[in-house]
């Protein structure tokens, strides 16, 4: 695939703006683009899903992805999608698009790897479901050194339906990602976990925009994260507790380890409301570890540099315990490139106390 490089702006643009001069409400990215985009066909339920990258950043993941892959789970069948992506051997860039609709009363799950040599890959996943359905959502980014993710997800809840977002970030040179979920139905309940971890000259750049419409329903934003050498991290998170959404509650939090002089962190944390019997609430911790946190683990044993990979490993054996077996050997081969054997053999043995399976630390994944 012939690509020549394309520069995207307003990517993951925040929806409540700040002052500029703060250099948060928006970023920019750098990717290739085809000599011969497609056009990609959706089913008629995926296409009103709201997405959130950007106008110039959607389009893009619009022209260049390959085929959709497109599920639909009813109550009778639950359907399963997995997608890898990066695993393309030669290519430069692997895109994917995946739609998923969950009937009335059924389950699905997705999951997405991104973990190949592929310089970039990027996908867009939209999620409908309808009254009653739930479904749970699996991201994996584990890419090497100059690599480059690109994610945007919108999901729709019908009444009584239920979302769980569980996003691991690892590893990439920059990773972006756009979650859109709009909570349409009475008592629909939206619940996202991210953890990630970042060293070097790595760069994040996260953007949430949850929009609770219907009564009682429930969201909540949990992010936690180190970040190491000199490191980048955005985060914009925002809750809209939307006129006629009475009895709603909304909550986001972060906690930040940040462990490098030269880290750049940057939390937006905001609740908009225009609805008066709703709560709602945010928070964000960041810092160092305390001089009587490092003393007590200082006088264990253990210097500063083991408490920092400490802190990083915990995030790594989390993913290794929560995915399945599919995701695990990536896992270990980029914790092993990246981390050394010995971590590489730990996440192996978080992998294998939940899953029972065993992985080779010496394979290349």
């Amino acid at each position: 695939m012939s690509a020549l490089a394309k520069t995207l702006t307003g990517v993951d643009a925040a929806r409540a703006q700040t002052w500029n001069w703060l250099a948060i409400n928006e970023t920019t990215l750098e990717v290739p683009s085809v000599e011969a985009p497609v056009a990609l066909d959706l089913p008629r339920w995926a296409e009103d899903v709201r997405l959130i990258a950007g106008s110039a950043a959607q389009a893009w993941l619009d022209e260049v992805s390959s085929e959709p892959v497109t599920g639909v789970s009813t109550e009778d069948e639950a359907h399963s999608v997995l997608a890898f992506l990066g695993d393309v051997e030669g290519e430069e860039l692997d895109v994917s698009a995946v739609s998923l609709l969950c009937e009335e009363g059924a389950n699905g799950d997705v999951t997405l790897i991104a973990a190949g040599d592929a310089q970039t890959t990027a996908n867009t996943c939209r999620l409908v479901l309808a009254e009653g359905a739930s479904a749970t959502v699996d991201i994996l980014v584990a890419r090497p050194e100059d690599a480059v993710h690109v994610q945007s997800f919108g999901a729709t809840l019908a009444e009584d339906a239920s979302l769980a977002l569980r996003v691991w970030i690892l590893g990439a040179t920059t990773t972006t990602l756009a979650i859109a979920c709009d909570l349409e139905g009475a008592r629909s309940r939206f619940s996202s976990e991210l953890r990630y971890l970042a060293g070097a000259e790595e760069s994040i750049d996260i953007t949430y925009d949850v929009r609770q419409l219907g009564r009682s329903t429930e969201a909540t934003i949990n992010a936690s994260g180190v970040l190491e050498g000199s490191a980048a991290k955005t985060l914009r998170a925002s809750i809209d507790l939307v006129r006629g959404c009475k009895g709603s509650k909304g909550s986001e939090t972060e906690t930040v380890l940040v462990a490098g002089e030269g880290v750049r962190n940057k939390t937006l944390p905001v609740i908009l409301c225009s609805e008066d019997d709703v709560q709602g609430d945010h928070g964000a911790t960041i810092g160092s570890l305390s001089s009587d946190q490092m003393g007590f683990l200082s006088s264990r044993g253990l210097s500063e540099a083991d408490i920092v990979a400490l802190a990083g490993q915990a995030i790594i054996d989390d993913a290794a315990s929560a995915l399945g077996d599919d995701a695990l050997a990536e896992i270990v081969g980029w914790t092993r490139r990246a981390r050394g054997a010995e971590a590489a053999a730990q996440a192996a043995d978080a992998g294998a106390l939940i899953h029972g399976t065993l992985c080779d630390v010496n394979e290349e994944a």
